[in-house]
């Protein structure tokens, strides 16, 4: 299993399997696994852009945004990590 770090995949753009940018990682979510730390999901898109900045704040005042596309860890091929894809 090849290491990436994670610092440089966030802000990457993904691509699907047809080459289509369906939007940046914007979060990464891990679990605690011993020692490590194990990707659970990415969290891809605009909607997960506003998430990081405090979504609820803007649902307070009547926007009601999109939810971040998640991407289970197993679905995100990173074996180009400059250019991560969706597989098929």
């Amino acid at each position: 299993m090849a290491l990436v770090h994670v610092e440089l995949l966030v802000g990457r753009r993904v691509r699907d399997a047809n080459g289509k940018v369906i939007g940046r990682i914007e979060e990464i979510r891990a679990r605690r696994h011993g020692p490590d730390y194990l990707v659970e999901e990415y969290h891809v898109g605009p909607a997960a852009w506003l998430e990081k900045l405090g979504i609820s704040t803007a649902r307070m005042i009547g926007f009601r945004g999109r939810d971040p596309k998640r991407i289970p860890w197993q679905q995100l091929d990173l074996s180009d990590p400059e250019k991560p894809r969706l597989r098929e």
